[in-house]
């Protein structure tokens, strides 16, 4: 698994960090490259950097590569840096802002503003799930407001308000509570309370109605300059809670489904089970009584002939017998969610391996505790499907199955080395596996990318977006800056 940049600041150094930022981006400002004479980064931190650089020099050539256009590129440079480095959970952005701003010939306070407005509209920020969006954008108003401390919340029960991100010391304190009661009920009575204090606070709205409430604690003198960054942060919030609205609509359908399925399966396993695997098991006896018998009617090579033949056809009473009894395993497989994901696919490719002359490898990259039921159970059936299918149709040698969890998305590839298909010739004659396992994840939101060839190999991949609720009942709330 990649380092995380956070941690890597660390073993560079705040202080030699940020006067490498700040080199490079005095390098966009003069329209040269910074890269080649200054401190040799780690990756993926190098990458990070280097890709900044080479957009912020893009636009401003595109601007037209005047010396403001440089600046404001420089700017970009900063945001973007910034922001990657809030988002892998640095709580010391300001610095990174000042050592640039000076490095640029810029004013502190002017390049905090700036580079924060910049920031909190990043693409990497707007295509984050809405609970990092939350915890990210707490966090850049923690790092580059004048503020001690900053907190998000919202009211998910009339009379109950619920801190669902927070940065710096006391950011859920009592008087901050207040605060955001104040901005969610418009509770005059508790105005004088509030007002007494530097403490300040808007709200987040939603058809023009406030939905949540931002609420940081300014440094001493400060409080006048805050208005500016909760504002702009209260914009950037809005369309995050939104999201998340329709993500909730959409799991309650998901999870009526995905329930049904369930309750479906688990009843063909038990069917499989009590029906076909017991009516083998009988034709399995049967079997050794006839051989039995026809044995001791036979002598010499008629004898061994019919041997021969029972033992054929025994070896595909077991085989059929063997695939039942998977079928049966893999249908009832739901309570597999209660365990640790990465142990159940891990269990399901050795058993995959066991089975058949094909290997099969299993990596992971990336953290699977926190999805949710829905999502482990679409990444447990992907995963046997198309195990399945290797199995019945790919004269493979050899399956990879790669699973990654982001921030932002979790994909599931299965990859073979066997003879693979005409993929439209199946489409258009309705033979195409994995149908059940595409609806799946299509209600999540996702989707599955099939690629095989005749002679080629198969290659399925599906992936869906990250997501879970900001708030679940006895959780506590998210911080701003997380680990990863």
């Amino acid at each position: 698994m990649a380092t995380a940049p956070h941690q890597m600041i660390n073993e560079v150094g705040e202080t030699t960090l940020y006067d490498e930022l700040a080199r490079r981006a005095a390098a966009v400002a003069g329209g040269r490259s910074g890269e080649g004479d200054g401190l040799r980064l780690p990756e993926p931190l190098s990458g990070t950097l280097r890709a900044a650089e080479q957009r912020a020099h893009a636009v401003a050539r595109a601007a037209g590569g005047s010396e403001e256009s440089r600046r404001g590129a420089a700017l970009d440079f900063v945001a973007e840096v910034a922001t990657s480095l809030v988002l892998d959970g640095s709580d010391d952005v300001g610095s990174v802002v000042s050592e640039a701003a000076a490095a640029i010939g810029f004013p502190a306070q002017a390049a905090s503003v700036a580079v924060f407005r910049r920031a909190v509209a990043a693409p990497s920020v707007a295509a984050l799930p809405p609970p990092w969006a939350y915890r990210t954008l707490v966090g850049l108003v923690r790092g580059l407001a004048p503020v001690e401390a900053v907190s998000l919340w919202t009211s998910p029960s009339p009379g109950r308000i619920t801190c669902i991100a927070f940065a710096g010391a006391a950011a859920a304190s009592r008087r901050m509570r207040l605060a955001a009661r104040v901005v969610l009920t418009a509770d005059t009575s508790l105005e004088l309370v509030a007002g007494a204090t530097n403490v300040r606070g808007v709200s987040v709205e939603r058809w023009d109605e406030p939905h949540a409430a931002l609420v940081a604690r300014a440094r001493p003198g400060a409080s006048d300059r805050l208005a500016l960054y909760l504002a702009e942060a209260a914009a950037a919030l809005a369309p995050f809670f939104e999201r998340e609205r329709l993500f909730e609509r959409n799991a309650v359908r998901e999870r009526t489904f995905a329930a049904a399925a369930e309750r479906l399966l688990t009843r063909l396993g038990c069917d499989l089970h009590d029906g076909p695997l017991q009516e083998v098991v009988a034709l399995a006896d049967d079997l050794r009584l006839v051989r039995g018998q026809v044995a001791s009617l036979l002598e010499g090579a008629d004898a061994a002939r019919v041997r021969g033949r029972f033992d054929d056809l025994e070896a595909r009473l077991a085989a059929l017998d063997d695939d039942l009894r998977h079928l049966s395993q893999a249908a009832r497989s739901t309570s597999a969610v209660s365990r640790p994901l990465e142990d159940v696919l891990r269990s399901e490719v050795e058993a995959f391996t066991r089975t058949g002359a094909i290997a099969a490898q299993l990596s992971i990259h990336g953290d699977l505790v926190d999805l949710t039921a829905s999502q482990r159970i679409v990444c447990i059936r992907v995963v046997q499907e198309s195990l399945s299918n290797a199995r019945r149709h790919s004269a493979a040698t050899l399956v990879r199955v790669r699973v990654r969890s982001t921030r932002r998305y979790v994909s599931v590839t299965i990859a073979d080395d066997g003879c693979g298909f005409d993929l439209e010739e199946a489409k258009r004659s309705g033979r195409l596996g994995l149908t059940g396992v595409i609806e799946r994840v299509r209600l999540l939101g996702g989707d599955v990318a099939i690629d095989s060839a005749s002679g080629g190999g198969t290659r399925v991949r599906a992936t869906f977006p990250r997501w879970s609720a900001a708030v679940t009942a006895g959780a506590p709330a998210y911080a701003a800056t997380p680990s990863v």
